[in-house]
C-alpha cells in the first residue's frame, strides 16, 4: 500500500503507472466518490504521454479517447446500472483494442471483466491521507509493480 500524502505524491505515482504499463493495459480504479480516481488517471495519461489537461471523467459519455503515444480509453461506469448495459456496445467501444483501457468504477461491469488480464489500482481517502493499494493479475503487468515498489512518495 502506498500513501499518497499529496495531491503531488499521486501524481508522481501516477505519472509513473503511466510510464510502465504495458501498451494493452487494462487499469481498474476502484474507490468511493472523492478518493482521487481522476486525479490519479490524470496523472497515468501524462506517464502515457498525455496532457492532463485534456483528460476529464467521460461520466455522462461512458468512453473518452485520448489521443498519445497510443490511443487511451478512459471509461467511467458511474452511471451504468447493470453489467448488461454494456452489452448494447460492442466489446471495442469500451476496452481498446490498441492502447491502455483506464476503467473507472470497474464493479459495474460485473462478469464482463472476468478473466481480463488488469491491473487494480483500489483508492481509499479515509479523512486526511489518500492511500493506494495495487494488485495485479497478469504477468504482463510485473513491471509496473517493479517501479512502484521503489517509488516512496513524500508529501
Amino acid at each position: 500500500m502506498l500513501k499518497l500524502a499529496s495531491l503531488e505524491a499521486t501524481r508522481r505515482v501516477g505519472r509513473a503507472i503511466g510510464g510502465a504499463l504495458p501498451r494493452l493495459a487494462v487499469v481498474l480504479f476502484a474507490g468511493g466518490m472523492g478518493a482521487g480516481k481522476t486525479t490519479l488517471i490524470k496523472a497515468v495519461c501524462e506517464g502515457l504521454g498525455i496532457a492532463a489537461e485534456t483528460v476529464i471523467s467521460p461520466t455522462y459519455t461512458l468512453v473518452n479517447i485520448y489521443p498519445g503515444r497510443w490511443p487511451v480509453y478512459h471509461v467511467d461506469l458511474f452511471r451504468i446500472e447493470a453489467p448488461e448495459a454494456l452489452l448494447e456496445l460492442d466489446r471495442e467501444d469500451w476496452l481498446n483494442p490498441a492502447g491502455p483501457t483506464l476503467i473507472e468504477w470497474p464493479e459495474r461491469a460485473g462478469p464482463l471483466l472476468e478473466g481480463v488480464d488488469a491491473l487494480e489500482a483500489a483508492l481509499a481517502a479515509p479523512t486526511q491521507e489518500r492511500t493506494l493499494s495495487l494488485r495485479a493479475s497478469g504477468a504482463a503487468y510485473s513491471a509496473v509493480l517493479r517501479v512502484l515498489a521503489g517509488c516512496h512518495p513524500r508529501g
